[in-house]
């Protein structure tokens, strides 16, 4: 008899709320009774049944096992080290289950001992509008999003932005953020948006955009990457990190990058010594962005398909059902 699940998901950071979603309709359709719960629920007591599977996705700090259940974590990490705090919580875990290749190395790499499962997600459960039209126009309309925050990049992407086209008129990027990030826009043509939108209307968002861009420091899956290609809208990225895992080879429009050490981080019990993240040079965004501007509408929709195709191939819900069905984790719940 299969015991109960509970995800418990952090609420307080919108993107792990969105995985937690899409991770318990994941197991729902392979025949798992599954609850999705905010993690502040494992506070209130008796909220959890004894011997019931809790699966905890939140960060590192806020990893703490419930006596009496068997205990998962999962991860989802930006950068290539793990703390070592972190670590040893993640050692009194059942298992742990991350989305990517690059969360399990990291992990590996940093020191767990518990198993490591890679459990991805379907990403193609809500419905997202396909681009219908190549053609572009001017200006050129790129597309970013992400939270406020200095790991995504949107610093350089502005720059690189600026750099490709020193004249306004003849592109626009829109950065669709969250409110409250008090930084602000260059130029006019650099838009800043931070109206709250529903994720229906997001998704809906995409498909009017040339191209979407992301100059991303470091991703432990990358989301608006995935969004952006099940949209069939061109993606400009690097493939470090979660990014490798969403990407295939002449399938975007990359951007060169350096690996380099990452000596600070949001707080200081954050960082972990050795942690490195993947820096996408200036030059390397404007170059691309150029790129993108003389390309033909049939490569452009040919790339898109190609990503989409590839993308379904590893996290759409047919393939991932399919994987989770003949795999020891769901046998083990």
């Amino acid at each position: 008899m299969q015991r109960p699940v509970l995800i418990l998901s952090d609420e307080h950071i919108g993107s792990y709320a969105g995985i937690g979603d899409l991770l318990a309709r994941t197991l729902q359709a392979v025949g798992v009774s599954v609850r999705h719960m905010p993690l502040s629920a494992a506070r209130a007591p008796h909220a959890i049944k004894r011997n019931t599977v809790v699966i905890q996705n939140t960060i590192g700090p806020r990893f703490a096992p419930i006596r009496g259940c068997r205990n998962i974590a999962m991860v989802h990490h930006e950068w290539d080290r793990y703390p070592q705090a972190w670590v040893r919580s993640l050692n009194t875990y059942s298992e742990v289950w991350v989305t990517t290749t690059f969360v399990k190395r990291t992990l590996l790499t940093s020191g767990v001992i518990v198993p490591i499962e890679l459990v991805r997600p379907a990403l193609d459960l809500d419905p997202v509008p396909l681009k219908a039209n190549y053609e572009l126009r001017r200006p050129l309309r790129i597309f970013a999003c992400g939270a406020p925050h200095f790991r995504k990049g949107f610093h350089l992407l502005m720059d690189g932005f600026v750099r490709a086209f020193p004249r306004q008129g003849e592109a626009q990027l829109v950065i669709h953020s969250e409110s409250g990030g008090e930084w602000g826009s260059p130029r006019r043509d650099i838009l800043i948006d931070d109206v709250r939108l529903s994720r229906e209307a997001l998704l809906a968002r995409f498909r009017d955009f040339d191209v979407f861009a992301s100059a991303s420091l470091g991703e432990g899956l990358g989301l608006p990457v995935a969004e952006a290609i099940l949209a069939g809208v061109p993606v400009v990225a690097n493939d470090w990190g979660g990014h490798g895992d969403l990407l295939s080879d002449d399938a975007f429009f990359p951007l060169p990058y350096a690996v380099v050490p990452q000596p600070y981080c949001s707080r200081p019990d954050y960082y972990a010594p050795g942690q490195r993240c993947a820096v996408s040079t200036v030059e390397g965004i404007a170059a691309a962005f150029r790129r993108v501007q003389k390309s033909s509408d049939r490569m452009r929709e040919e790339m898109a398909a190609s990503a989409r195709q590839a993308l379904l191939r590893r996290y759409g819900q047919r393939a991932v059902t399919r994987r989770l069905k003949a795999s020891r984790t769901i046998r083990f719940l």
